[in-house]
């Protein structure tokens, strides 16, 4: 893979300042094969990956493949590696070699499965929840939930959501794009589970933009348009979709 004459990072910008810090920010090449691979997705993938792995990887930048194709790709590279990883892990397995990577790569092989539409995706996602070695990270429940909402288990991804919020503003703070990532997946869940919810669907976008509104000058100021920004677009496809 031939190196990038620039990179983006997690809201497309090429810049970000002091929120290089943030450990979630990646530097992902900004060129027509990674152009339209979400930024989470191309960052799960490549930091998978050494610097000489990833010279040696057959990614065209220029490549005119089609979005799934790409990512098909990028499954089947994930799935080598995998193996090689497990080769060279023998007589242990990766998992007990080395965790980190184990969890890493396996989140990897997740975001493909779920950019393809693999109904696999939440097996895994579970097996990587129920396999994690610090039982009270949550940040796979966090993904876990939002599949969940995607597929309409509302009252799940809800009751999921809602521990890891308090476990986000704890470890994170209410202002960070994980915390406000829980809080509109709780909205939204809220919201789809019917009229019974909605005044704490409402409520909930009420809280959201007032810690969004909270975020200048903050820590975290540098998301505070692209936060506002989701949030207004939640909003309007909730309502829209309760007006059909």
């Amino acid at each position: 893979m031939a190196q990038s004459p620039g990179v983006r990072y997690s809201q497309g910008k090429k810049e970000m300042g002091d929120s290089l810090k943030f450990p979630w920010e990646y530097p992902v090449p900004d060129n027509k094969f990674w152009h339209d691979i979400s930024f989470s997705a191309a960052r799960n993938f490549l930091q998978n990956f050494s610097p000489e792995e990833l010279d040696q990887l057959p990614i065209d930048p220029e490549s005119p493949l089609e979005k799934r194709t790409k990512i098909e790709l990028l499954a089947r590279l994930l799935g080598e590696l995998l193996e090689k990883r497990e080769a060279e892990a023998v007589p242990k397995t990766y998992y007990d070699a080395y965790f980190v990577g184990w969890d890493r790569l396996w989140l990897a092989v997740y975001t493909m499965q779920d950019e393809l539409g693999d109904p696999d995706a939440e097996r895994t996602l579970r097996m990587l929840c129920d396999r994690r070695k610090d039982k009270t990270n949550l940040s796979h429940q966090h993904t876990l939930a939002a599949l969940l909402l995607n597929r309409g288990k509302y009252a799940e991804a809800e009751e999921m959501e809602k521990e890891v919020k308090t476990w986000l503003d704890d470890r994170l703070g209410m202002e960070s794009p994980q915390a406000l990532s829980a809080r509109r997946i709780i909205t939204q869940a809220l919201w789809k589970q019917g009229l019974s919810r909605r005044s704490e669907a409402d409520e909930a976008i009420s809280e959201l933009m007032r810690i969004i509104d909270g975020m200048t000058g903050g820590r975290f100021a540098v998301y505070q348009e692209e936060e506002r920004k989701m949030t207004k677009q939640m909003v309007h496809t909730l309502r829209e979709e309760s007006s059909v």
